[in-house]
């Protein structure tokens, strides 16, 4: 091993860093992460003298939101040590016992939230600052956007209500709030979100409250980081005092005292089976030394907590074969390829397309039409390509390529140079960008007009009643009579919307204009500098970019 590999490894490492905690776009498993990071520690053991500060060993890895004030944690935020067999379990415990010299030792075993860890301080019963992990000594100041979890108390009630407490717990969404976001943001033709995990790190991370809180986000808390004068004695006592000060956590079932391996596992193989039905995404069991005086006697090692480790379920899988590869064409021009699927049963819903992403990402893994692949859900509920069965490849098989021409209006696409997506540069003309803007712009997040959803605007695109984004706010009545599925209620529901949208937020107005690169956050700070449409549109013509 050459010291230019091990540096090419932390390199790797901390691209995914930037695009799992910077992002909340991670491209690779957790598995597949968690094993790049073995490889590093394992290397770093055999050459402590190659050790370097920017290693992701050396610290917890999560970057500052720009927007937020950074606090610092009066107890470090630590990431946890990952395991994912009962051999590796017995590790965990083995080591435990011989640090604390046999000495009689308990475990507690609880749930492992997919979520973003947060830590939430009270203060004389009153809840006064929300930070995120950030870098394990520094977070993002995220109180204003906790306030808006309406499962977080404002003030703690129940008997003896400490001076201080500081709790730590997992902000996370709803399965079934996730599933209704992304919905409708594949008819508004935005990009998807992965998983509730990634949905859950961006929304906390907006600088508008009020944006948040549409996201209803939830969470759970599990660990005293700082108690005033309760003195808890065990970790298992924990969730059960939190929840006599009013405080949501996780269900009596789902965390429990364990004394040896044999009742750690049962626990863990039982949670994994129950994973599916639970309303919430997780991705395995915490485990820890359930006497709290050990802790500090067990200490940290760099990064992780000895007293603490998570064992993580496998991901899982199916396989099945690619029948076709479609192309989509979103608001912007982006051509994003997309697995046409024979239908497989997976994580209890049948999985019939798969996104491809990228031309990039289709040729890294070598997919082709007629191929057999492993699909993969783990935490996520949007189906991926795995890998490809090559022992099943079909002789005749061929590369993929994206096609040359928009398959909406048949303009040539361009590839700009740095940049991985494929674009239609037909950005006025062609039908499916058309059709998405203005899906886009009556979505939701952006000037929220009920009753408008993709088929409706297609309707209407069709006749020719809305050719721009401003003749949405022509539509009549007689109109609207003529869609199919459209009565005198339906129109009249349609036009009241449209009516009430009229009084946008700004950063609601610059993110429904659709301008390239600027999203939620973006569209946030455009607002509260410009102040005004007027000074915004000024500034904009200013700096060339709209005449």
């Amino acid at each position: 091993m050459q010291k230019e590999k091990y540096l090419e490894l932390i390199e790797e490492i901390q691209k995914h860093d930037s695009l799992y905690y910077g992002a909340a776009r991670p491209i690779i498993t957790d598995y597949e992460y968690d094993g790049l990071l073995k490889k590093l520690e394992e290397i770093e053991s055999l050459h402590p003298e190659w050790i370097s500060p920017a290693s992701p060993s050396q610290r917890v890895s999560e970057m500052p939101t720009k927007g937020f004030v950074q606090v610092e944690h009066k107890v470090s935020m630590l990431s946890l040590a990952n395991t994912y067999s009962r051999e590796e379990i017995e590790d965990f415990i083995d080591r435990i016992h011989k640090l604390l010299e046999h000495k009689s030792v308990s475990f507690c075993a609880e749930l492992k939230m997919d979520g973003v860890a947060i830590t939430a301080r009270y203060e004389r019963g009153v809840f006064v600052r929300g930070v995120t992990r950030g870098d394990g000594k520094k977070g993002d100041d995220v109180t204003a956007n906790m306030r808006t979890i309406r499962s977080i108390p404002l003030t703690l009630t129940g008997k003896d209500v400490p001076e201080v407490l500081e709790v730590r717990g997992e902000v996370f969404m709803l399965k079934k709030t996730f599933e209704e976001l992304n919905r409708q943001k594949q008819e508004e033709g935005e990009e998807l979100w992965a998983n509730p995990r990634n949905a859950t790190a961006g929304s906390l991370k907006l600088l508008d409250p009020r944006e948040v809180a549409r996201r209803k986000l939830s969470v759970s808390f599990y660990a005293i980081a700082e108690e005033g004068d309760l003195l808890v004695d065990a970790q298992h006592k924990c969730p059960i005092l939190l929840e006599k000060l009013g405080l949501p956590v996780f269900a009596e079932k789902h965390r429990k005292e364990c004394k040896s391996i044999e009742e750690i596992v049962a626990f863990a193989e039982a949670i994994e089976i129950q994973r599916e039905t639970l309303p919430f995404d997780i991705d395995g069991v915490v485990i820890k030394v359930d006497q709290r005086k050990f802790h500090d006697m067990l200490g940290v090692t760099g990064k992780s907590p000895r007293w603490a480790v998570a064992y993580k379920f496998a991901p899982e899988q199916a396989t099945t074969k690619i029948l076709d590869i479609t192309v989509q064409v979103g608001r912007t021009g982006v051509l994003t390829p997309v697995a046409e699927l024979h239908p497989v049963l997976l994580a209890g819903s049948t999985i019939s397309r798969a996104t491809l992403h990228n031309q990039e990402e289709v040729e890294r893994k070598d997919i082709r039409i007629g191929d057999h692949v492993v699909i993969e859900k783990g935490g996520d509920v949007i189906p991926k390509v795995v890998e490809v069965v090559l022992a099943k490849r079909e002789k005749d098989s061929k590369s993929w390529k994206m096609p040359k021409h928009c398959p909406s209006c048949g303009t040539s696409v361009i590839h700009v140079e740095g940049e991985v997506a494929v674009r239609c540069p037909n950005s006025e003309v062609c039908p499916q960008q058309n059709l998405r803007r203005v899906v886009f712009f009556a979505s939701k997040d952006a000037m929220d007009i009920g009753h408008l959803g993709e088929k409706v605007v297609q309707q209407l695109v069709e006749k020719g009643f809305v050719k721009k984004l401003s003749d949405i706010y022509s539509l009549t009545k007689e109109q609207l009579l003529q869609l199919e599925g459209f009565k005198e209620k339906s129109a009249e529901n349609l036009l009241a919307s449209i009516e009430k949208s009229r009084s946008p937020t700004l950063a609601r107005l610059i993110l429904a204009l659709g301008i390239k690169y600027v999203g939620e956050g973006t569209a946030e700070c455009l607002a509260e500098r410009a102040g005004d449409i007027e000074t915004l549109a000024q500034l904009f013509c200013k700096k060339g970019l709209l005449l």
